[in-house]
């Protein structure tokens, strides 16, 4: 059996954020069993609570937020991406402003603090989401397919017009070791012309190359490099596994997706839980129903 998870101690990090150029304190604190995943605007009066939910989600073309219809959070994904890759399944994260501070651009600063605090077994099946059968969806160029599956396994495929990234593919399972060692420490990307025409706009008012990878025409920006050559379509898949998280539970499911951004993953999210493609299992009832398959193949 499989029981449900929550991180050891509480977590607390700060850093400017890439829209306000605000530094904004996160703080993610253990959580009691089936409570899930919720979000807090810690800096208002109010304390809301935005519980993590599909129909509580937003895909943007460059981030995913949540909200309750009237606060918001954005920049969700890649804390997310942490705890789905480590298979946390109850925490309540307190953010003191709007967004989630991005840091390196990676998920490796909230692994590596929950690596240091640890985890804490809460001794309750753990709930994961099947499919019941096949699902795709397709928004303009890009599209992401769900098969039915016992593990969690992603396929990313990316293309951009620049001579050092073009096309890329990698296909990974995903267990918590995988996710350390191959997909955590990738950093999202940008290019040089779009981010300084968005900070005319006052798009952005923080951000430097400390927080992503910048690309020019002819190189990348960034002193260190790439810490892998296929950093980029890594960080794809980095982005997937955060973003199937606000489903509120961990999908198990072989995933495609080819030439996709945030809002394709939220969109299809939306519909394949619309219509009613997902059946949740508890960790018991699952080891049950695969003990009686192998009593039947014996017979």
């Amino acid at each position: 059996m499989e029981y449900q998870k929550t991180i050891a101690k509480k977590i607390v990090l700060e850093g400017e954020g890439i829209f306000s150029g605000k530094n904004i304190k996160v703080e993610i604190e253990p959580a009691k069993e089936n409570s899930g995943i919720n979000f807090i605007r810690g800096d208002l009066p109010e304390k809301p609570v935005i519980p993590l939910k599909i129909e509580n989600v937003i895909g943007l073309d460059g981030a995913t937020a949540v909200t309750d219809g009237k606060h918001f959070i954005y920049l969700v994904e890649h804390i997310l991406s942490a705890l789905h890759g480590l298979q946390i399944d109850n925490a309540n994260i307190y953010v003191y402003g709007e967004e989630i501070p991005i840091f390196d651009g990676s998920a490796y600063p909230w692994v590596k603090k929950i690596q240091e605090v640890g985890y804490k077994l809460l001794f309750y099946p753990k709930k994961k989401l099947y499919l019941r059968k096949s699902f795709q969806y397709q928004n303009g160029t890009g599209k992401i397919s769900f098969k039915p599956s016992n593990t969690l396994k992603i396929k990313a495929s990316i293309y951009f017009e620049h001579f050092l990234i073009g096309h890329q593919s990698l296909e990974i399972n995903i267990t918590p070791r995988s996710y350390i060692q191959e997909v955590s420490f990738a950093r999202t990307f940008g290019f040089k012309d779009i981010l300084f025409e968005r900070r005319n706009k006052g798009i952005l008012k923080g951000g430097n190359l400390s927080n992503a990878i910048i690309l020019d025409k002819d190189s990348i920006l960034n002193p260190e490099g790439l810490r892998i050559s296929d950093e980029f379509v890594r960080h794809k898949i980095l982005d997937i596994i955060g973003d199937i998280f606000t489903l509120g539970q961990p999908l198990v499911a072989e995933i495609e997706a080819i030439y996709s951004n945030h809002r394709l993953h939220i969109e299809a999210l939306k519909n394949i839980y619309k219509t009613g493609l997902l059946e949740e299992v508890e960790s018991r009832a699952l080891t049950f129903l695969l003990i009686s398959k192998k009593f039947k193949r014996t017979e």
